[in-house]
Formats: C-alpha cells, structure tokens, sequence
C-alpha cells in the first residue's frame, strides 16, 4: 500500500512538470510578430473638399487619399470592438460607397497607443483594422477591395503621454486607394 501512494507521489509531479512545459512553449495567438520595416508616418497635408459627378462629398488628404468626411473610428483602451452608433454609421457609409463603385478600394489603417510592446501594439492595430474589414465585409464589400495595414505605435495622430492623447492614438482610419471614379 505504501509503496503504491509512493509511486503516485513520485509520477504526479513529473506529469505536472511535463504539462507546465507544454504551455509554456505555446506561442501566444493573439500577438503577432513581424520582420516586416516599420512604415514612416508621412507629413499629414490639408484637406480638400472635392464633389464627384454624383454629387458624394469626398475630401482629399494631402498624402493619403480620399474619404467620405469623418473616416476616423476610435477605440477604448486595449480593445478592437466597435460599439459606438456613430461608428457603425461611418462603417456603413464607406460600405455603401464600395458597393456602389465595385473598382473602389479602401486601405484601413489600424494604430494604437504607445502604451505596450512594439509587437503588442502593432496586432493591436492590426485587429483593429481587420474588425472594421470584418464589418465591411458582412456589408457586402469585396474583400479584394480592401487593403489592412498596421502601424501599431508608429503613426500617432498626436504627441502626448496623457489619456487624452492616448485616446486620439488608438483609431483606424479609412482612406481610399482608388474611388473607382
């Protein structure tokens, strides 16, 4: 008897051992890491208000591209879900433009704060432009028609250490390729 409870005394830790190690060595699905050279943020121009043919208002950002006005989505802190009525209507209003114009193609830039790992921060982003092409997607629109790109930490709107300037930092913007005009 005392020499069967030694045994399971001994082989019980070499199972806990055993399936401790397991876990460790399992990769995190929800980071991703990348080689990939970071983007630069490029010098952010006026805007232009510009009316198409079809009379939809769309505005030129010097050295980004067109929106459809308001193209800016904003996130709680270490979130990627979109809540806010506003932005579902913002997500709405681009939907119905990519469906109206099938040659359009939108990028969907994902950023975070500086709070967090470069590698944090950058999937981060990354998951945050990806539920907006998720949305965009239910709605209709082409997935080839739609560009996601991450810049993590990398583009701040605004320079600041403060929850206001966090807040501003954690967004994805939507910016037009081609307006398929």
């Amino acid at each position: 008897m005392i020499k069967k409870h030694l045994r399971n005394i001994v082989v019980l830790p070499i199972i806990i051992l055993a399936a401790g190690c397991s876990t460790l060595s399992q990769k995190d699905p929800d980071v991703i890491v990348t080689t990939e050279p970071m983007l630069t943020k490029s010098d952010e121009g006026s805007v232009d208000k510009v009316t198409s043919a079809e009379s939809i208002n769309l505005d030129l950002i010097e050295n980004k591209g067109y929106t459809l006005g308001n193209n800016i989505i904003y996130f709680e802190y270490d979130k990627y879900t979109v809540d806010e009525s506003e932005d579902k209507k913002i997500i709405k209003k681009y939907s119905e433009y990519m469906r109206k114009y099938q040659n359009a193609t939108l990028r969907i830039e994902g950023h975070a704060d500086e709070r967090g790992s470069r590698a944090y921060n950058l999937a981060l982003g990354e998951k945050r432009a990806e539920t907006i092409k998720e949305i965009m997607l239910i709605n209709g629109v082409s997935k080839n028609s739609i560009e996601v790109v991450s810049y993590g930490e990398e583009n701040p709107a605004v320079l600041g250490t403060n929850e206001d300037t966090h807040s501003l930092n954690r967004r994805v913007e939507i910016i037009f390729s081609n307006t398929g005009k």
